[in-house]
């Protein structure tokens, strides 16, 4: 069984937090929330060395982790770890604008895999030089949208693939409380609007949070303060004829996010990681029942390790690729664009 020599780059808690789950839980039902517990989890991998431009980053996961890995090598620049590491697998978790640069680097300097946190990057100009990086270099990339991961997500899509419901014809989907912003979050639930449609988003149109007619590219502070990053709501065709309706609301007091996807002959409704199928008919009514996911799938970042692993073994696709998140980044950016010519149409 080969290990993977791991490096991590951003420590902030999507990078370094412990889990509190239990050690001795079995890896298949574990759920790390964080890139150094998916790799503390995964049999298959060693974390060699960890980087971040501050110092109370580093300091702070040296006492979160040093039982753990006591020989660790901590790092402030990115590119001296690269080199002295020469790790396997990177995961890149800084704020989204500084994606692309460290990504590259990574696939340049000799990587295997590299997961990324979402978005990509905030331009499509980065995301394209992070895709052709990788594919010149034959590294793997992974996109951090966690709900490619999730029982659930795959659950409803492989219930939409079969046909019993019919044919997908429209997807409605919800981001709300006070951190909806469309960059840091939005981009989880565009992504997974894609993930359902399984085609090419074509045309937009959307609206920003009143108080962002300047925002006419990312602005943000790589997910932080909320005020930097707006709240949308905005309108998706896909090529297959699918329409898709995308809200993000700061001001309400529900938080959360929920999704609904209108088939032929039923819908489906998720919520809280829960999916309920209702079916219906002009003759017998309608009937709901809960969709039972895999219970032993790989979730998280957890999953995307798993599956990056078991890609560079054996072969096969990625369910998160640098391909299908351009989709998302994409249509980000072109919400932003239609709020700038008045919330017209944008062709993607």
């Amino acid at each position: 069984m080969s290990t993977y020599r791991s490096t991590i780059v951003g420590l902030t808690g999507i990078g370094a937090r412990r889990s509190e789950e239990p050690s001795n839980l079995p890896v298949f039902y574990s759920k790390p929330k964080s890139h150094a517990a998916a790799y503390f989890r995964h049999p298959q991998t060693d974390l060699v060395g960890v980087c971040d431009i501050r110092q109370e980053q580093l300091d702070a996961f040296k006492e979160e982790w040093q039982d753990i890995w006591p020989e660790m090598h901590y790092y402030t620049d990115y590119k001296e770890m690269q080199e002295n590491e020469k790790p396997d697998m990177v995961s890149v978790a800084t704020p989204d604008h500084f994606h692309a640069d460290i990504t590259v680097n990574a696939a340049e300097g000799g990587a295997k895999a590299i997961l990324c946190e979402k978005p990509l990057a905030t331009t499509l100009e980065d995301v394209d030089r992070m895709i052709a990086a990788t594919e010149a270099n034959d590294t793997l990339l992974s996109v951090e949208h966690t709900r490619r991961w999730g029982g659930t997500f795959h659950a409803v899509r492989e219930l939409i693939r079969s046909g019993e419901l019919g044919r997908l014809n429209g997807i409605t989907a919800n981001l709300l409380g006070p951190r909806s912003m469309l960059f840091r979050n939005g981009t989880h639930i565009v992504d997974t609007i894609c993930f359902f449609a399984e085609s090419t988003p074509q045309w937009v149109f959307a609206e920003l949070e009143e108080g962002f007619s300047h925002f006419t590219e990312y602005k943000g502070d790589g997910g932080k303060d909320p005020a930097t990053d707006p709240a949308a709501s905005g309108y998706i065709h896909f090529a297959n004829g699918i329409r898709a309706f995308y809200n993000g609301l700061k001001t309400t007091s529900s938080s959360g996010s929920d999704w609904q996807l209108f088939c032929e002959k039923g819908r489906i409704d998720i919520n809280n990681n829960t999916a309920t199928v209702i079916e219906s008919s002009f003759v017998s009514g309608s009937s709901r029942t809960i969709l039972e996911p895999d219970e032993y799938m790989h979730t998280h970042q957890l999953g995307a390790v798993a599956e990056l692993i078991d890609v560079l073994e054996n072969g096969g696709e990625l369910v998160s690729p640098g391909t299908e998140a351009r989709k998302t980044v994409q249509i980000l950016l072109m919400f932003l664009k239609s709020h700038e010519l008045g919330n017209l149409r944008v062709d993607l």
